[in-house]
């Protein structure tokens, strides 16, 4: 399970890369794929990467911290799924149509921030 963290990690970093060096074409390339899938098959995923991170966390010197991003999945699929009052279309609509480049780049930043502490805290153990 500890390359399940690795990849994982190495997956975030890379993409909060290109969001901060490729926005207009990430913002392009999610807007295709929020667009073209129902929400309900777009649930699953952070509930499996979730459910992944809660498992593996043993592996890692500060489980809780993993443990609380697994968390956070499971809780963002739910969200997905439920979509209450149509704020996931909300949301989408504002990250696509309305938020900044500097917003894009924000987000791939406290990507990369988070996904380096994550990376040590795993790598440490």
């Amino acid at each position: 399970m500890k390359e399940f963290l690795y990849a994982y990690s190495f997956l975030s970093i890379g993409l909060g890369a290109c969001f901060v060096l490729y926005t207009t074409e990430c913002r392009k390339f999610l807007g295709n794929m929020l667009t073209g899938i129902d929400r309900r098959f777009v649930a699953p995923l952070p509930a499996i990467f979730g459910i992944l991170l809660m498992l593996a966390a043993s592996q890692a010197r500060n489980a809780g911290f993993i443990r609380l991003l697994g968390l956070i999945g499971v809780a963002k699929a739910g969200f997905i799924f439920a979509n209450p009052q149509g704020l996931y279309e909300q949301f989408n609509n504002w990250l696509l149509n309305s938020a900044s480049d500097q917003t894009f780049r924000l987000f791939g930043i406290i990507s990369l921030i988070l996904e380096f502490c994550f990376l040590k805290i795993v790598s440490t153990n």
